[in-house]
């Protein structure tokens, strides 16, 4: 059993080595410094460079102890996300080949959201305030059945539907007390969605007709989340999210209105920074 945390631990390293290699190796911010006891100018990277360099180590490999040790990586907070997803407006239609007047019309309300979100801070006192990015991934699978000329037709269709959006912000933060602290955060949001459709069509006296059809969509928006999280002996924190969202993610199958909104109920799970 020790073997085998000591390979973990050495696969681990080896891999944080080389992300952190590849880190070194990309463009950096730096800016002069003056440093009065050499009477010199010193180049240091600036809180951009880092935050941007924290937060790509944080996204790619997860937080481990090496990167607690790493200088880019000192005060990140890496928040876990899960929840659901309240949706508006947001449905699928499905015309019937031989009748266009049957529809199979597919409406998603709910959907279950799991992410990371990763924040920087930048100003501690008296509130902290930074930025923060993070990535959040929504799925939903539904049937439907419509049924026309008084019976002899019917139609069935298998939606799924996969949302990600990554988004990048300002945030503040303030404690309440030692044992609680309250956040908001802002910013642009890009959606990538995925929609994928699959139709049976019977008739009487007439073969099925079947339909398989996969679409992409693309869309910026805005994104704006507030919450509270109350804080452990061992520094980690646990709490609740609300969070608003709109995109112009434009599916095909989508009637009318492009938009793509919701509103998100989310636990929180912070590990000691």
């Amino acid at each position: 059993m020790q073997l085998r945390q000591n390979r973990r631990r050495m696969n681990v390293e080896m891999v944080s080595r080389n992300i952190m290699g590849l880190h070194e190796d990309l463009p950096c911010i730096e800016e002069k410094r003056f440093d009065a006891g050499t009477g010199v100018h010193v180049m240091q990277s600036s809180y951009w460079a880092r935050t941007i360099r924290g937060i790509f180590l944080v996204l790619c490999l997860g937080w481990t102890s090496v990167l607690a040790a790493d200088e880019s990586t000192k005060g990140i907070h890496v928040q876990v996300l899960l929840g659901a997803t309240r949706y508006d407006n947001l449905s699928f239609e499905h015309q019937s080949a031989t009748d266009p007047s049957v529809e199979a019309v597919s409406e998603i309300t709910l959907m279950p959201a799991l992410g990371i979100c990763g924040a920087m801070p930048l100003l501690k006192d008296p509130v902290a305030m930074g930025v923060e990015g993070g990535a959040l991934l929504e799925w939903r699978s539904d049937e439907v059945t419509a049924v026309g000329r008084g019976g002899a037709l019917r139609v069935f269709v298998d939606n799924k539907v996969y949302l990600l959006d990554f988004f990048f912000g300002p945030y503040a933060s303030v404690d309440l007390g030692p044992r609680a602290r309250l956040y908001a955060g802002a910013g642009p949001l890009l959606m990538v969605g995925q929609y994928e459709k699959e139709s049976d069509e019977e008739e009487s006296g007439s073969e099925t007709i079947r339909d398989d059809n996969t679409s992409m969509a693309f869309g910026a928006g805005f994104y704006a989340r507030t919450g509270i999280e109350f804080r452990f002996e061992d520094e980690s924190l646990i709490g609740i999210c609300v969070r608003g969202f709109g995109s112009k993610v434009d599916f095909e199958d989508v009637p009318d209105d492009p938009d793509v909104k919701g509103f998100q109920i989310l636990m929180t799970f912070t590990p000691k920074p």
